[in-house]
């Protein structure tokens, strides 16, 4: 234990005296290891907190294609739907996309009523169902545009015309991420934004008795319409996390060869001694140090700068993710869409996030140094001298 201890103490003092050099290679490696830290944690976070929002969506819906493009449906696929065994209800929905030239901005209609149940009402002027010129908006269109609850706003219908809609409320969620861009009118003027006749829907979703048989209905309600398309909470839930996955794989895999860039350099740093520090090994052999004692001395060098520089990058991250809110990462891996949902990813770090960081990160450091210096341990004293 003194042995280790000693070689510890040699090791720091070893560091110290080219400190400006490990300084800089600590730095780069921070640097390295904050990134890929930070696309790891930002990509786990935002699955979490996508697997939270999708909580509330229908077991089951049916969405009408032609061509592979969603259509709409009639009032007569409700009624047909709603004779098959097992579904508990069947609720049309009203929604799609409008287009707002003067910002850019996307929003998302949406026809109901009322606020949907998942969704909190923030600030409202007005009791009751919507009236057809009323509307509750999302937190993006009175930031984009500068209004307040009580204010008009207009929407352009699909032939061009505008509507003009007051605010009467607006809500909020467990994350901004779904609900931002949103805007609930009522039914009949969401169909007229959107040029939809007054029989027909986006789509259905269902709600089923018992969630273990939505799989079996799904394939009994595809067998019996054609030209459908039939989706679960499951292939949702699925699709949100192949989707942040593969754009966060990018990014790791970017860091990745960022990595093994780094450890090539240090290889060849390591690789290539100097003839001081040959000269330093040469001295050491010479008083009695064996090959063992060097390499536990370099070994110990590489774990203070790999340990340090890995734990200062993981510390960067989380500040970077969860107290500033991923400034760098944000518009890539959530959308390129005008209006960037503003909230604070919940501090999600798993432990085998961690050790895969870790593993990356530390380990191949180790080796990229420690076998370079195994050849010149093995160098006899008076050759090492020499140099």
């Amino acid at each position: 234990m003194n042995k280790q201890l000693n070689l510890l103490e040699y090791a720091l003092l070893s560091l110290g005296r080219h400190w400006k050099k490990q300084l800089a290679i600590i730095l780069v490696y921070t640097i390295v290891v904050g990134f890929f830290a930070s696309v790891v944690f930002f990509t786990t976070s935002l699955k979490e907190e996508t697997q939270v929002v999708l909580e509330d969506i229908p077991e089951l819906w049916v969405q009408k294609l032609a061509g592979g493009r969603l259509q709409l449906v009639n009032q007569n696929w409700v009624d047909s739907l709603q004779d098959i065994r097992g579904v508990k209800s069947v609720v049309p929905r009203i929604w799609g996309y409008n287009f707002d030239t003067s910002s850019g901005a996307v929003f998302t209609i949406l026809g109901h009523e009322k606020l949907p149940n998942h969704l909190q009402m923030l600030e409202t002027i007005h009791d009751g169902d919507l009236g057809v010129e009323m509307a509750l908006c999302g937190t993006g269109l009175l930031e984009g545009r500068g209004l307040q609850i009580g204010d008009y706003f207009r929407l352009q219908d699909s032939e061009g015309h505008l509507q003009r809609f007051q605010i009467v409320g607006t809500f909020s969620a467990n994350t901004d991420l779904l609900t931002k861009d949103l805007i609930i009118l009522h039914p009949d003027a969401a169909r007229n934004v959107l040029g939809m006749e007054q029989n027909q829907f986006t789509d259905i979703s269902l709600e089923i008795y018992n969630v273990d048989e939505v799989e079996n209905i799904g394939k009994k309600i595809d067998q019996r319409f054609g030209g459908i398309r039939v989706v679960t909470s499951d292939q949702l839930r699925a699709t949100f996390e192949t989707l942040f996955g593969w754009r966060g794989g990018i990014f790791i895999y970017g860091s990745i060869i960022s990595i093994l860039a780094f450890l090539i350099l240090a290889w060849d740093k390591a690789s290539g001694l100097s003839n001081e520090e040959k000269k330093e090994l040469g001295i050491l052999k010479g008083i009695g140090w064996e090959i063992s004692d060097v390499l536990w001395m370099k070994l110990w060098e590489s774990a203070i700068i790999s340990l340090s520089a890995t734990l200062t990058g993981i510390i960067l991250a989380y500040v970077h993710i969860f107290i500033f809110e991923a400034p760098l990462l944000k518009p890539f891996l959530i959308g390129w869409s005008v209006l960037y949902p503003s909230y604070n990813l919940f501090p999600v770090i798993n432990l085998s996030d961690v050790l895969m960081i870790l593993a990356l990160a530390v380990v191949p450091y180790i080796t990229a140094t420690i076998i370079p210096a195994w050849y010149g341990a093995i160098t006899e004293p008076s050759e090492a001298m020499r140099s």
